[in-house]
């Protein structure tokens, strides 16, 4: 099938970190998987007066967010790992036996594997070491996705018979985002409001030189945004992607961050098409 494989922990991470790729890259006639780990039973409710009963409904409400933000992306239907969102550390969530934290882990790999070798995509994404800012779903989509990405190729591991034929996809990125680029934007903002003060240091996203590939998807921002809102329960009223002014807004998530981490291919790392060399 080829194409794109992009790997995510809970519904709305794909359009925040990767809805201008996913417009880009079904735009031009790829196919394009999003694999969603879990779907986000532990996330936070806004725009719902009946919150507490809806919670129980939340995975519900939250694969129908999705499917309708991949079609404002074009990005096909939403495919699941089918684990429980783990929550935060230390939280019940976290401790829940269907986890994607607490999974075993050659059985998630497995998972993911059997998709990688149904689809056959030439690239595929996760997350970097930290995923992006330390939520426990997201380090396990860093290290199933990262794993599954050579376990796809290996019928030792996993067998023809239980997984299909063997696949080598030519890319793996890793989705991030920029720490320099989210200083520059808070300062800025800062600026416009009239405010004197440093931005904080931000703990999450990665350094600038540990960032290979940057993509202005300035084409796709509508689309991108459209697609972040479709995503309702999980954007308050007052929240930044509601409120920011939108010249603020894209600066801050008008360009999207990826590490090459492997190419089985001739490249430029810079090269903000993922499918060149291919």
């Amino acid at each position: 099938m080829s194409g794109l494989l992009a790997f995510h922990a809970h519904p709305d991470d794909e359009s925040i970190s990767a809805g201008g790729l996913l417009a880009a890259t079904a735009s031009s006639g790829m196919p394009v998987t999003v694999v969603t780990a879990t779907r986000g039973e532990a996330g936070e409710i806004h725009n719902r007066d009946d919150a507490d009963e809806v919670r129980a409904q939340l995975g519900e409400i939250r694969t129908a967010e999705l499917g309708d933000a991949l079609a404002v992306l074009g990005a096909g239907e939403p495919v699941f790992l089918d684990y429980r969102d783990s929550g935060m550390m230390g939280t019940p969530d976290n401790d829940h036996p269907d986890a994607f934290w607490g999974a075993g882990f050659a059985e998630a790999v497995g998972r993911l594997v059997g998709i990688i070798r149904d689809r056959r995509p030439d690239v595929i994404t996760a997350y970097d070491p930290f995923g992006g800012y330390g939520h426990p779903d997201h380090i396990q989509v860093h290290r199933v996705g990262t794993a599954a990405y050579w376990a796809a190729a290996d019928v030792g591991r996993y067998p023809v018979s239980a997984f299909g034929e063997p696949w080598m996809p030519s890319k793996l990125y890793w989705t991030t985002w920029s720490r320099d680029r989210m200083v520059k934007v808070r300062r800025q903002m800062a600026s416009d409001l009239g405010a004197d003060r440093e931005a904080e240091e931000p703990s999450a996203g990665s350094l600038e030189d540990h960032i290979t590939t940057t993509v202005d998807i300035s084409e796709w921002f509508d689309l991108k945004y459209r697609a972040l809102l479709c995503h309702d329960t999980q954007f308050a009223a007052d929240s930044w992607i509601r409120t920011l002014p939108p010249d603020a807004l894209r600066r801050f998530i008008g360009f999207e961050s990826l590490t090459l981490v492997h190419s089985a291919v001739a490249c430029d790392p810079a090269d903000s098409d993922l499918f060149a060399g291919i």
